[in-house]
């Protein structure tokens, strides 16, 4: 069985997400420091590298992922990595996923 790198976390966040050849919306089906999975209905191509905005519902103002590969498709989703993220978004997004832990934990 594969070990993630990362604990991913159920979410339901708003994200906006573009590419030089793609532009479009969706929520998070799951979370983690290192990516995330989107519902979309939107195709976008594996390989593609895409732009982030993530609106978490805690957080007045979006964080911003600059730089977000696309590792996997399936019908109405795909899973992104993410490479390049400012640090104070990347303290939001630790911020935010100790929120989702704590709550993974009040619900055990």
């Amino acid at each position: 069985m594969e070990q993630r790198k990362f604990q991913r976390f159920s979410d339901n966040s708003h994200v906006v997400f573009s590419s030089d050849t793609a532009k479009g919306e969706g929520r998070l089906e799951n979370l983690s420091l290192g990516g995330a999975a989107i519902l979309s209905d939107l195709a976008i191509a594996r390989g593609e590298y895409l732009a982030l905005k993530i609106t978490f519902p805690t957080q007045a103002a979006a964080i911003e992922i600059e730089l977000a590969p696309v590792r996997w498709i399936k019908p109405g989703s795909f899973g992104v990595e993410f490479i390049r993220i400012a640090p104070g978004s990347q303290q939001r997004l630790h911020d935010y996923l100790a929120t989702l832990e704590g709550a993974a934990w009040d619900a055990a």
